[in-house]
């Protein structure tokens, strides 16, 4: 087949209109290869239980004294500390960020000074999943902190994906076999491939998890009065779907009827 750089539209009429012993890909290419081809997308699902977990809360303090407020955020994150040291986890797992001091007009008072806010973010790396329970039921409810969000992930999570993407080309030749057998052809080799982005189905309160590391959002996360205790208690499972994109060629000569 010529070389052309066609449109994707243009592309798939010109290649039905030719033969059906090639087919339509559904991308933007300049070129496309000399041989007979079958472009299809295959996918893979796996759910896991995770083994490692975050947790996110927001610990908030008012006084007229802005030192006092941050004592009082000092103090609740040393209980977080102190629990997590009886839990056997490490208290250094404990990340603070992003203290912030402010004056909310609808917490002033009609008389005397001024009223402070303090907030602080919160972040622990929950280790060994074991230990979710009950570090985030020992939390939960605590005056001071609000927002609570969780996220949970693999430590494996690269073995995982490994395999989706087997199964997922795997999926790719299963489906090109039935589009070139419905043609009377055989499928061959495997001639490229590309992974997707992997597409996580999962849903964990508060923070999506993408990619597992701090990344907050103050405008998803629940407070802990709206949160479902239970929810937030409860271990989700990892549900995990790849997409593979793949291009095989086609054995064996075009059958009679077409040519």
């Amino acid at each position: 087949m010529p070389q052309h750089p066609l449109s994707r539209t243009l592309l798939c009429a010109a290649l039905v209109a030719a033969s059906l012993s090639t087919f339509c890909v559904p991308a933007a290419a300049e070129s496309l290869p000399a041989y007979p081809f079958i472009h299809v997308t295959g996918s893979a699902f796996q759910q896991v239980m995770p083994d490692i977990a975050a947790l996110d809360f927001e610990a908030v303090a008012l006084d007229a004294d802005p030192a006092a407020a941050r004592a009082v955020l000092d103090a609740r994150v040393g209980e977080a500390r102190a629990l997590m040291q009886q839990l056997g986890m490490d208290p250094e797992d404990v990340i603070v960020r992003e203290v912030r001091q402010s004056q909310p007009k609808d917490r002033q008072p009609a008389t005397g000074g001024p009223v402070y806010e303090l907030r602080a973010d919160v972040h622990i790396e929950v280790r060994n999943v074991s230990n979710w329970r009950a570090l985030a039921g020992g939390l939960l409810g605590k005056p001071n902190l609000d927002g609570f969000a969780s996220s949970f992930d693999l430590s494996a999570m690269d073995q995982v994906t490994d395999q989706l993407v087997t199964e997922a080309v795997q999926d790719a030749r299963r489906r090109a076999a039935v589009i070139a057998g419905a043609d009377g052809r055989k499928v061959g080799a495997l001639a490229g491939a590309t992974p997707q982005e992997l597409k996580n189905l999962s849903t964990a309160m508060g923070l999506d998890r993408g990619e597992f590391r701090y990344q907050r959002n103050t405008s998803n996360a629940r407070s802990a009065d709206a949160a479902d205790p239970d929810t937030l208690l409860m271990v989700q499972a990892i549900k995990l779907r790849q997409p593979v994109d793949a291009i095989f060629r086609i054995e064996g000569p075009v059958p009679a009827k077409r040519k």
